[in-house]
């Protein structure tokens, strides 16, 4: 998360040109945030986010050469990335199972395009401090309850969790799910955030809660 005295960085990504500037005037208008980058494809977006290492990235659903949920999901299965970005989804469908899908490839927040200008610095200033956010129309007091509720997890942390939950190092996790032990680690390290954990005991904790492990 920035310091306070530091504007939110953030890499925006949206394949139609005048919806991405209009938005990345909007974004420039806050004095706490800042647009580091600006792309109109999820290749792009991807490697803006290795190069500028923003706060939180943007990313249109529908996107040429990778839709937006497949940036997400492999920025969050990336070592080239910080643990710490945040991930806001943009879309024009209404569509609440596209908003469980999102969280589910590691994204934060979800924001409709009809509603960005009303939304999108809201989901961008949540995200940061670690709230979850989703805008009114897709249903958002009911995903968000979900959220805040149950944390979700993408399928790639539960895998990770159920492995820790059974004792396994960072590197017989990588070993086991084909993935680098900094990949694992930084897994870890976006589940503590999420479930507001202090040490593996409390992620362990957590796996037997939901089921992964047994007691």
């Amino acid at each position: 998360m920035p310091s306070t005295s530091q504007a939110i960085r953030v890499v925006l990504a949206d394949d139609h040109q005048l919806v991405r500037e209009a938005l990345a005037r909007l974004l420039d208008s806050e004095p706490d945030i800042e647009v580091v980058g600006s792309c109109a494809d999820g290749d792009e977006a991807f490697k803006a986010v290795v190069r500028e290492r923003p706060d939180v990235v943007v990313l249109d659903v529908s996107m040429p050469h990778r839709t937006g949920l497949e940036v997400a999901e492999l920025l969050t299965e990336s070592d080239a990335v910080p643990a710490e970005l945040r991930i806001v989804i943009l879309t024009a469908l209404r569509a609440p199972e596209l908003a469980r899908r999102a969280f589910e490839h590691g994204a934060q927040a979800i924001v409709l395009k009809d509603d960005a200008f009303a939304d999108l610095t809201e989901a961008i200033r949540s995200v940061v401090v670690g709230r979850a956010f989703v805008s009114s129309a897709l249903g958002g007091a009911v995903l968000e309850a979900e959220a805040t509720g149950r944390v979700l997890l993408s399928a790639r942390e539960l895998e990770v969790l159920r492995l820790i939950g059974q004792g396994l190092t960072n590197k017989q996790i990588g070993v086991a799910l084909s993935i680098s032990a900094k990949t694992v680690d930084n897994h870890r390290t976006r589940m503590m955030r999420k479930l507001d954990a202090h040490a593996v005991a409390d992620l362990v904790r957590h796996a037997i809660q939901i089921g992964l492990v047994e007691a």
